[in-house]
């Protein structure tokens, strides 16, 4: 009797055990899952403006959070150098707005 009630409650161990074990969306969604993953910063950034664009957010990438305090003529001189070298990262990978006449913001 002892056998068979400890062969039970080991088989219900064993079933319950990968209940314990489940993964939800905002866990393999989060910046520390995705680097431990091997994820490049590029795919973080994404994933996190997708999530704060669908909950309505606005989320600011960590090339825009490092130069939101840089003054006027640092921002032109820099505008000026991303113009020269395409190569450069101008911070707007995915926040543009899409607009359909003509601007001068196009160059």
């Amino acid at each position: 009797m002892k056998i068979k009630l400890l062969l039970t409650v080991l088989i219900f161990t064993f079933m319950i055990t990968p209940v314990f074990a489940e993964i939800v969306v905002d866990e393999t969604t989060s910046p520390e899952y995705l680097y431990t993953h091997g994820h490049s910063e590029a795919v973080v950034d994404i994933v996190q403006m997708t999530k704060a664009g669908i909950n309505g957010e606005e989320y600011i990438t960590a090339n825009e959070a490092k130069h939101a305090n840089d003054p006027k003529f640092v921002k032109w001189i820099r505008n000026i150098f991303i113009y020269l070298d395409p190569a450069l990262d101008d911070g707007k990978f995915m926040h543009h707005d899409i607009k359909t006449s003509p601007n001068y913001e196009d160059l």
